[in-house]
Protein backbone atom coordinates (compact mmCIF):
# COMPACT_ATOMS: atom_id res chain seq x y z
CA UNK A 1 0.00 0.00 0.00
CA UNK A 2 2.84 2.36 0.96
CA UNK A 3 4.64 1.53 -2.28
CA UNK A 4 1.51 2.29 -4.31
CA UNK A 5 0.96 5.59 -2.48
CA UNK A 6 4.60 6.53 -3.00
CA UNK A 7 4.34 5.73 -6.74
CA UNK A 8 1.22 7.91 -7.05
CA UNK A 9 2.86 10.83 -5.23
CA UNK A 10 5.98 10.49 -7.36
CA UNK A 11 3.88 10.51 -10.56
CA UNK A 12 1.89 13.57 -9.36
CA UNK A 13 5.12 15.45 -8.56
CA UNK A 14 6.47 14.63 -12.01
CA UNK A 15 3.31 15.99 -13.66
CA UNK A 16 3.47 19.15 -11.50
CA UNK A 17 7.14 19.67 -12.37
CA UNK A 18 6.40 19.15 -16.09
CA UNK A 19 3.58 21.68 -15.80
CA UNK A 20 5.93 24.26 -14.28
CA UNK A 21 8.45 23.61 -17.04
CA UNK A 22 5.76 24.05 -19.68
CA UNK A 23 4.62 27.31 -18.08
CA UNK A 24 8.19 28.58 -18.15
CA UNK A 25 8.13 28.17 -21.92
CA UNK A 26 4.67 29.75 -22.32
CA UNK A 27 4.83 33.46 -23.09
CA UNK A 28 1.63 35.42 -22.38
CA UNK A 29 1.96 38.78 -24.08
CA UNK A 30 -0.02 41.77 -22.85
CA UNK A 31 -3.18 42.76 -24.69
CA UNK A 32 -3.39 39.40 -26.43
CA UNK A 33 -7.18 39.73 -26.85
CA UNK A 34 -7.95 42.22 -29.61
CA UNK A 35 -11.66 42.93 -30.10
CA UNK A 36 -12.83 44.36 -33.42
CA UNK A 37 -15.96 44.87 -35.44
CA UNK A 38 -18.21 47.50 -36.94
CA UNK A 39 -21.71 48.92 -36.89
CA UNK A 40 -23.18 48.89 -40.39
CA UNK A 41 -26.44 50.14 -41.84
CA UNK A 42 -27.51 49.95 -45.49
CA UNK A 43 -30.40 51.16 -47.63
CA UNK A 44 -31.10 49.49 -51.00
CA UNK A 45 -33.18 50.40 -54.03
CA UNK A 46 -33.88 47.83 -56.78
CA UNK A 47 -35.70 48.31 -60.06
CA UNK A 48 -36.98 44.69 -60.21
CA UNK A 49 -37.38 41.59 -58.07
CA UNK A 50 -34.20 39.59 -57.72
CA UNK A 51 -32.77 36.44 -56.22
CA UNK A 52 -30.93 37.38 -53.03
CA UNK A 53 -30.28 36.00 -49.55
CA UNK A 54 -30.47 37.30 -45.98
CA UNK A 55 -32.97 40.10 -46.35
CA UNK A 56 -32.00 40.84 -49.98
CA UNK A 57 -28.51 41.89 -48.89
CA UNK A 58 -26.55 39.00 -50.44
CA UNK A 59 -27.39 39.74 -54.07
CA UNK A 60 -27.24 37.22 -56.92
CA UNK A 61 -29.28 38.11 -60.03
CA UNK A 62 -32.47 39.67 -61.37
CA UNK A 63 -35.31 37.21 -61.89
CA UNK A 64 -36.26 36.26 -65.43
CA UNK A 65 -39.25 37.89 -67.07
CA UNK A 66 -42.63 36.29 -66.44
CA UNK A 67 -45.70 37.82 -68.01
CA UNK A 68 -49.28 37.52 -66.81
CA UNK A 69 -52.43 37.39 -68.93
CA UNK A 70 -52.30 41.18 -69.29
CA UNK A 71 -48.81 40.96 -70.78
CA UNK A 72 -47.18 42.58 -67.73
CA UNK A 73 -43.86 41.40 -66.30
CA UNK A 74 -44.80 40.38 -62.74
CA UNK A 75 -41.21 40.86 -61.50
CA UNK A 76 -40.88 44.44 -62.70
CA UNK A 77 -41.34 45.83 -59.20
CA UNK A 78 -39.18 48.69 -57.82
CA UNK A 79 -38.45 48.20 -54.12
CA UNK A 80 -36.75 49.96 -51.22
CA UNK A 81 -35.43 48.39 -48.01
CA UNK A 82 -33.08 49.16 -45.14
CA UNK A 83 -31.14 46.88 -42.77
CA UNK A 84 -28.51 46.97 -40.03
CA UNK A 85 -28.11 43.20 -39.57
CA UNK A 86 -24.56 43.09 -40.91
CA UNK A 87 -23.16 44.62 -37.72
CA UNK A 88 -20.16 42.44 -36.82
CA UNK A 89 -18.26 41.55 -33.65
CA UNK A 90 -15.04 39.57 -33.32
CA UNK A 91 -11.91 38.99 -31.28
CA UNK A 92 -8.38 38.03 -32.33
CA UNK A 93 -6.29 36.01 -29.88
CA UNK A 94 -2.50 36.30 -30.14
CA UNK A 95 0.60 36.19 -28.02
CA UNK A 96 0.78 32.56 -26.88
CA UNK A 97 4.04 30.70 -27.45
CA UNK A 98 5.51 27.37 -26.42
CA UNK A 99 9.14 27.17 -27.49
CA UNK A 100 9.16 27.77 -31.27
CA UNK A 101 5.40 27.17 -31.53
CA UNK A 102 3.02 30.16 -31.55
CA UNK A 103 -0.74 29.92 -31.15
CA UNK A 104 -3.37 32.40 -32.32
CA UNK A 105 -7.10 32.30 -32.94
CA UNK A 106 -10.19 34.14 -34.10
CA UNK A 107 -13.85 34.21 -33.08
CA UNK A 108 -16.25 36.27 -35.22
CA UNK A 109 -19.99 36.61 -35.63
CA UNK A 110 -22.64 38.95 -36.97
CA UNK A 111 -26.43 39.30 -37.00
CA UNK A 112 -26.83 38.29 -40.63
CA UNK A 113 -28.97 35.22 -39.92
CA UNK A 114 -32.62 36.12 -40.50
CA UNK A 115 -35.15 34.17 -38.41
CA UNK A 116 -38.36 35.53 -39.86
CA UNK A 117 -38.23 39.26 -39.15
CA UNK A 118 -35.63 38.85 -36.38
CA UNK A 119 -31.87 39.07 -36.92
CA UNK A 120 -30.01 36.36 -35.00
CA UNK A 121 -26.36 36.02 -34.12
CA UNK A 122 -24.46 33.87 -36.62
CA UNK A 123 -21.02 32.29 -36.33
CA UNK A 124 -18.70 33.31 -39.17
CA UNK A 125 -15.19 32.33 -38.09
CA UNK A 126 -13.90 30.24 -35.19
CA UNK A 127 -10.45 28.77 -35.62
CA UNK A 128 -7.03 28.21 -34.08
CA UNK A 129 -3.77 28.94 -35.93
CA UNK A 130 -0.56 27.18 -34.90
CA UNK A 131 2.76 28.52 -36.27
CA UNK A 132 6.30 27.18 -36.33
CA UNK A 133 9.07 29.55 -37.45
CA UNK A 134 12.67 28.86 -38.35
CA UNK A 135 12.10 25.53 -40.08
CA UNK A 136 14.81 24.54 -42.55
CA UNK A 137 16.15 27.91 -43.64
CA UNK A 138 15.66 30.75 -41.16
CA UNK A 139 12.81 32.35 -43.13
CA UNK A 140 10.81 29.17 -43.62
CA UNK A 141 7.66 28.67 -41.55
CA UNK A 142 4.78 26.23 -41.22
CA UNK A 143 1.25 26.88 -39.99
CA UNK A 144 -1.83 24.82 -39.28
CA UNK A 145 -5.40 26.15 -39.16
CA UNK A 146 -8.12 24.15 -37.39
CA UNK A 147 -11.72 25.35 -37.23
CA UNK A 148 -14.09 27.38 -39.39
CA UNK A 149 -12.58 30.07 -41.60
CA UNK A 150 -12.43 31.45 -45.12
CA UNK A 151 -12.18 28.92 -47.92
CA UNK A 152 -8.76 29.54 -49.57
CA UNK A 153 -10.49 30.29 -52.89
CA UNK A 154 -12.51 33.06 -51.20
CA UNK A 155 -9.66 34.81 -49.41
CA UNK A 156 -9.03 37.43 -52.14
CA UNK A 157 -12.08 39.64 -52.60
CA UNK A 158 -12.83 42.38 -55.14
CA UNK A 159 -12.97 46.05 -54.13
CA UNK A 160 -16.61 46.89 -53.34
CA UNK A 161 -18.87 47.53 -50.32
CA UNK A 162 -21.69 45.05 -50.95
CA UNK A 163 -22.02 42.04 -48.63
CA UNK A 164 -21.74 39.43 -51.38
CA UNK A 165 -18.29 40.92 -52.20
CA UNK A 166 -18.44 39.92 -55.82
CA UNK A 167 -20.41 36.65 -55.63
CA UNK A 168 -21.47 34.92 -57.83
CA UNK A 169 -18.53 36.22 -59.91
CA UNK A 170 -16.06 35.34 -57.14
CA UNK A 171 -16.03 32.28 -54.87
CA UNK A 172 -17.61 32.95 -51.46
CA UNK A 173 -17.40 30.33 -48.75
CA UNK A 174 -16.20 29.69 -45.22
CA UNK A 175 -16.08 26.15 -43.89
CA UNK A 176 -14.73 23.92 -41.12
CA UNK A 177 -11.24 22.98 -42.24
CA UNK A 178 -7.82 21.58 -41.51
CA UNK A 179 -5.50 23.74 -43.62
CA UNK A 180 -1.70 23.57 -43.74
CA UNK A 181 0.55 26.30 -45.09
CA UNK A 182 4.31 26.22 -45.72
CA UNK A 183 6.17 29.48 -46.47
CA UNK A 184 9.61 29.24 -48.04
CA UNK A 185 12.13 31.13 -50.14
CA UNK A 186 10.94 34.40 -48.67
CA UNK A 187 7.93 34.97 -50.92
CA UNK A 188 6.44 31.56 -51.83
CA UNK A 189 3.71 29.75 -49.94
CA UNK A 190 2.17 26.29 -50.40
CA UNK A 191 -1.32 25.66 -49.05
CA UNK A 192 -3.13 22.31 -48.77
CA UNK A 193 -5.87 20.86 -46.66
CA UNK A 194 -9.35 19.42 -46.24
CA UNK A 195 -12.69 21.15 -45.72
CA UNK A 196 -16.24 20.16 -44.86
CA UNK A 197 -19.33 21.98 -46.22
CA UNK A 198 -21.42 23.45 -43.43
CA UNK A 199 -23.11 26.78 -44.26
CA UNK A 200 -22.36 26.76 -47.99
CA UNK A 201 -23.71 23.46 -49.28
CA UNK A 202 -23.56 21.49 -52.54
CA UNK A 203 -26.82 20.67 -54.28
CA UNK A 204 -28.28 17.41 -55.51
CA UNK A 205 -31.44 15.28 -55.81
CA UNK A 206 -32.47 16.18 -52.23
CA UNK A 207 -31.64 19.88 -52.59
CA UNK A 208 -28.77 21.56 -50.77
CA UNK A 209 -27.24 19.23 -48.19
CA UNK A 210 -23.99 18.28 -46.46
CA UNK A 211 -25.00 14.61 -46.75
CA UNK A 212 -23.51 14.30 -50.24
CA UNK A 213 -20.07 14.72 -48.63
CA UNK A 214 -20.97 13.19 -45.28
CA UNK A 215 -21.91 9.83 -46.82
CA UNK A 216 -19.35 10.17 -49.59
CA UNK A 217 -16.59 9.78 -46.97
CA UNK A 218 -14.20 12.02 -48.94
CA UNK A 219 -13.69 15.57 -47.62
CA UNK A 220 -13.45 18.57 -49.90
CA UNK A 221 -9.76 19.09 -50.77
CA UNK A 222 -7.72 22.15 -51.69
CA UNK A 223 -4.17 22.75 -52.92
CA UNK A 224 -2.52 25.96 -54.08
CA UNK A 225 0.63 28.05 -54.37
CA UNK A 226 1.11 31.80 -53.82
CA UNK A 227 3.78 34.38 -54.55
CA UNK A 228 3.77 37.65 -52.60
CA UNK A 229 6.06 40.51 -53.61
CA UNK A 230 6.28 44.12 -52.50
CA UNK A 231 3.60 45.22 -54.96
CA UNK A 232 2.57 42.07 -56.80
CA UNK A 233 0.69 38.96 -55.62
CA UNK A 234 -0.08 35.86 -57.66
CA UNK A 235 -2.03 32.83 -56.59
CA UNK A 236 -3.18 29.60 -58.24
CA UNK A 237 -4.95 26.59 -56.85
CA UNK A 238 -7.77 24.10 -57.21
CA UNK A 239 -10.67 22.83 -55.15
CA UNK A 240 -11.81 19.20 -55.43
CA UNK A 241 -15.21 18.06 -54.19
CA UNK A 242 -16.46 14.47 -54.46
CA UNK A 243 -20.19 13.89 -53.90
CA UNK A 244 -22.53 10.94 -53.55
CA UNK A 245 -25.85 12.26 -54.92
CA UNK A 246 -27.42 8.99 -53.72
CA UNK A 247 -25.97 6.68 -51.08
CA UNK A 248 -29.08 4.46 -50.88
CA UNK A 249 -32.26 3.88 -52.84
CA UNK A 250 -35.30 5.88 -51.80
CA UNK A 251 -37.93 3.94 -53.79
CA UNK A 252 -38.97 0.32 -54.31
CA UNK A 253 -38.53 -1.38 -57.68
CA UNK A 254 -39.80 -4.95 -58.12
CA UNK A 255 -40.00 -4.78 -61.92
CA UNK A 256 -36.51 -6.18 -62.55
CA UNK A 257 -34.82 -9.46 -61.81
CA UNK A 258 -32.36 -7.67 -59.50
CA UNK A 259 -35.17 -5.91 -57.59
CA UNK A 260 -34.42 -3.59 -54.72
CA UNK A 261 -36.24 -2.13 -51.74
CA UNK A 262 -35.84 1.24 -49.98
CA UNK A 263 -32.44 1.65 -48.35
CA UNK A 264 -30.38 -0.50 -50.72
CA UNK A 265 -26.84 0.83 -50.99
CA UNK A 266 -25.80 2.37 -54.32
CA UNK A 267 -22.47 3.50 -55.80
CA UNK A 268 -23.29 6.97 -57.17
CA UNK A 269 -20.42 9.47 -57.22
CA UNK A 270 -19.35 12.61 -59.05
CA UNK A 271 -15.99 14.34 -58.55
CA UNK A 272 -15.47 17.94 -59.69
CA UNK A 273 -12.42 20.22 -59.77
CA UNK A 274 -12.48 24.04 -59.67
CA UNK A 275 -9.08 25.55 -60.62
CA UNK A 276 -8.46 29.30 -60.33
CA UNK A 277 -5.82 32.00 -60.80
CA UNK A 278 -5.58 35.33 -58.95
CA UNK A 279 -3.44 38.43 -59.62
CA UNK A 280 -3.08 41.62 -57.57
CA UNK A 281 -1.00 44.77 -57.93
CA UNK A 282 -0.67 47.65 -55.43
CA UNK A 283 1.15 50.96 -55.81
CA UNK A 284 0.45 53.59 -53.18
CA UNK A 285 -3.26 54.37 -53.11
CA UNK A 286 -3.93 52.40 -56.30
CA UNK A 287 -4.92 48.72 -56.15
CA UNK A 288 -6.10 46.35 -58.86
CA UNK A 289 -6.92 42.64 -58.70
CA UNK A 290 -8.48 39.93 -60.85
CA UNK A 291 -9.58 36.33 -60.40
CA UNK A 292 -10.77 33.69 -62.85
CA UNK A 293 -12.27 30.27 -62.08
CA UNK A 294 -12.97 27.38 -64.43
CA UNK A 295 -15.90 26.04 -62.45
CA UNK A 296 -17.18 22.48 -62.48
CA UNK A 297 -20.24 22.62 -60.29
CA UNK A 298 -19.05 25.35 -57.93
CA UNK A 299 -22.44 25.81 -56.29
CA UNK A 300 -20.87 25.23 -52.83
CA UNK A 301 -18.68 28.27 -53.61
CA UNK A 302 -21.77 30.38 -54.39
CA UNK A 303 -21.04 30.19 -58.12
CA UNK A 304 -23.74 29.55 -60.71
CA UNK A 305 -23.47 25.82 -61.39
CA UNK A 306 -24.17 22.26 -60.38
CA UNK A 307 -24.29 18.93 -62.19
CA UNK A 308 -26.66 16.70 -64.16
CA UNK A 309 -27.73 13.07 -64.36
CA UNK A 310 -27.03 11.55 -67.78
CA UNK A 311 -27.27 7.76 -67.32
CA UNK A 312 -29.73 6.00 -64.99
CA UNK A 313 -29.82 2.57 -66.64
CA UNK A 314 -28.01 0.90 -63.73
CA UNK A 315 -30.27 1.42 -60.67
CA UNK A 316 -27.27 0.93 -58.37
CA UNK A 317 -24.92 3.39 -60.05
CA UNK A 318 -26.29 6.50 -61.73
CA UNK A 319 -23.80 8.55 -63.73
CA UNK A 320 -23.45 12.32 -63.49
CA UNK A 321 -21.63 15.09 -65.33
CA UNK A 322 -20.61 18.54 -64.04
CA UNK A 323 -22.05 21.80 -65.34
CA UNK A 324 -19.08 23.95 -66.38
CA UNK A 325 -18.66 27.70 -66.56
CA UNK A 326 -16.04 30.43 -66.62
CA UNK A 327 -16.34 32.97 -63.81
CA UNK A 328 -14.15 36.08 -63.57
CA UNK A 329 -13.89 39.51 -61.98
CA UNK A 330 -11.64 42.54 -62.35
CA UNK A 331 -11.68 45.35 -59.78
CA UNK A 332 -9.66 48.36 -58.68
CA UNK A 333 -9.53 50.93 -55.88
CA UNK A 334 -7.92 54.37 -55.79
CA UNK A 335 -7.80 57.01 -53.05
CA UNK A 336 -8.02 56.99 -49.26
CA UNK A 337 -10.23 59.71 -47.77
CA UNK A 338 -12.20 59.97 -50.99
CA UNK A 339 -12.08 56.48 -52.44
CA UNK A 340 -13.33 55.25 -55.80
CA UNK A 341 -13.80 51.52 -56.46
CA UNK A 342 -15.21 49.51 -59.34
CA UNK A 343 -15.73 45.80 -60.02
CA UNK A 344 -16.66 44.10 -63.28
CA UNK A 345 -17.79 40.46 -63.34
CA UNK A 346 -18.53 37.99 -66.12
CA UNK A 347 -19.92 34.44 -66.12
CA UNK A 348 -20.49 32.19 -69.15
CA UNK A 349 -22.30 28.85 -69.15
CA UNK A 350 -20.19 26.18 -70.93
CA UNK A 351 -22.68 23.37 -70.42
CA UNK A 352 -22.12 19.82 -69.23
CA UNK A 353 -18.98 17.80 -69.78
CA UNK A 354 -20.96 14.81 -71.06
CA UNK A 355 -23.96 15.22 -73.31
CA UNK A 356 -27.41 14.45 -71.88
CA UNK A 357 -30.24 12.32 -73.28
CA UNK A 358 -32.75 14.43 -75.23
CA UNK A 359 -36.31 14.06 -76.47
CA UNK A 360 -37.50 14.10 -80.08
CA UNK A 361 -37.12 17.89 -80.13
CA UNK A 362 -33.48 17.80 -79.01
CA UNK A 363 -34.21 19.05 -75.46
CA UNK A 364 -32.84 17.47 -72.28
CA UNK A 365 -34.94 16.92 -69.16
CA UNK A 366 -34.65 19.84 -66.78
CA UNK A 367 -35.50 17.50 -63.87
CA UNK A 368 -32.10 15.80 -64.39
CA UNK A 369 -30.23 19.04 -63.67
CA UNK A 370 -29.23 19.91 -60.10
CA UNK A 371 -28.44 23.61 -60.08
CA UNK A 372 -27.45 26.10 -57.40
CA UNK A 373 -30.48 27.39 -55.49
CA UNK A 374 -29.21 30.92 -56.15
CA UNK A 375 -29.16 30.37 -59.90
CA UNK A 376 -31.20 28.91 -62.71
CA UNK A 377 -30.31 26.38 -65.40
CA UNK A 378 -31.69 28.76 -68.04
CA UNK A 379 -28.80 31.24 -67.52
CA UNK A 380 -26.53 31.54 -70.57
CA UNK A 381 -24.30 34.33 -69.23
CA UNK A 382 -24.14 37.09 -66.62
CA UNK A 383 -22.49 40.50 -66.45
CA UNK A 384 -22.08 42.87 -63.50
CA UNK A 385 -20.61 46.35 -63.01
CA UNK A 386 -20.41 48.00 -59.57
CA UNK A 387 -18.84 51.49 -59.42
CA UNK A 388 -18.56 52.76 -55.82
CA UNK A 389 -17.62 56.03 -54.20
CA UNK A 390 -16.76 56.15 -50.50
CA UNK A 391 -15.79 58.86 -48.03
CA UNK A 392 -13.56 57.59 -45.21
CA UNK A 393 -13.19 59.82 -42.13
CA UNK A 394 -11.15 57.77 -39.71
CA UNK A 395 -13.38 54.96 -38.45
CA UNK A 396 -16.45 56.29 -40.26
CA UNK A 397 -17.22 55.29 -43.86
CA UNK A 398 -20.09 56.57 -45.99
CA UNK A 399 -20.43 54.92 -49.41
CA UNK A 400 -22.78 54.75 -52.37
CA UNK A 401 -22.60 51.83 -54.80
CA UNK A 402 -24.40 51.30 -58.10
CA UNK A 403 -24.90 47.67 -59.17
CA UNK A 404 -25.87 46.83 -62.73
CA UNK A 405 -26.42 43.08 -63.08
CA UNK A 406 -27.56 41.77 -66.47
CA UNK A 407 -28.45 38.14 -67.20
CA UNK A 408 -29.01 36.44 -70.52
CA UNK A 409 -31.77 33.88 -70.04
CA UNK A 410 -33.17 31.19 -72.32
CA UNK A 411 -36.01 28.71 -71.91
CA UNK A 412 -35.24 26.18 -69.16
CA UNK A 413 -37.60 23.70 -70.82
CA UNK A 414 -35.61 23.84 -74.07
CA UNK A 415 -31.99 23.23 -73.10
CA UNK A 416 -29.86 21.34 -75.60
CA UNK A 417 -28.00 18.08 -74.96
CA UNK A 418 -25.27 19.96 -73.05
CA UNK A 419 -27.83 21.82 -70.88
CA UNK A 420 -27.11 25.14 -72.61
CA UNK A 421 -30.06 27.46 -73.34
CA UNK A 422 -30.20 28.20 -77.06
CA UNK A 423 -33.80 29.26 -77.63
CA UNK A 424 -35.58 32.54 -76.84
CA UNK A 425 -32.38 34.16 -75.54
CA UNK A 426 -33.07 37.55 -73.94
CA UNK A 427 -31.43 39.94 -71.49
CA UNK A 428 -32.82 41.01 -68.10
CA UNK A 429 -31.28 43.85 -66.04
CA UNK A 430 -31.65 45.08 -62.50
CA UNK A 431 -30.37 48.48 -61.35
CA UNK A 432 -29.45 48.47 -57.66
CA UNK A 433 -28.35 51.49 -55.65
CA UNK A 434 -26.95 50.86 -52.17
CA UNK A 435 -26.07 53.42 -49.51
CA UNK A 436 -23.85 52.25 -46.65
CA UNK A 437 -22.79 53.82 -43.35
CA UNK A 438 -20.18 51.91 -41.36
CA UNK A 439 -18.45 52.78 -38.09
CA UNK A 440 -15.51 50.59 -37.10
CA UNK A 441 -15.12 49.71 -33.44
Amino acid sequence: MKKSLYAILTFACALWTAGLAAQSHMVNLKNNLEPYGFLRAAAIFDTRDSKAGSGDLFYYRPLDKQTNLQGKDIYSNPSLKSYAITTRLGVNVTGYRYGSMKVAGKLEGDFYLMNGSTASLRLRHAYVDIFWDGLGYNEDSFSLRVGQGWHPMSADLPYCVNMETGAPFAPFNWSPQLMMEYSFAGRLRLTAGALYPMQFLPTGPAGESENYVRYGLIPELYGGISYTGERFTARAGADLISLRPRWRTTTRDFSQEDWHDIGTKVNDRITMINPFVYLQYENGLFKINAKSVFAQGGDHLRLMGGYALYDWRDPYEYKYTPLRSTVSFLSFSVGRTLQFMCMGGYMMNLGTQHNLPVDENGHCRSTDIYYSSAGDASIARMIRMTPTIAYNAGKLTVAVEYNNTTVQYGLSSRLNDFAIPKEDLHWVTNHRVMGVVRFSL
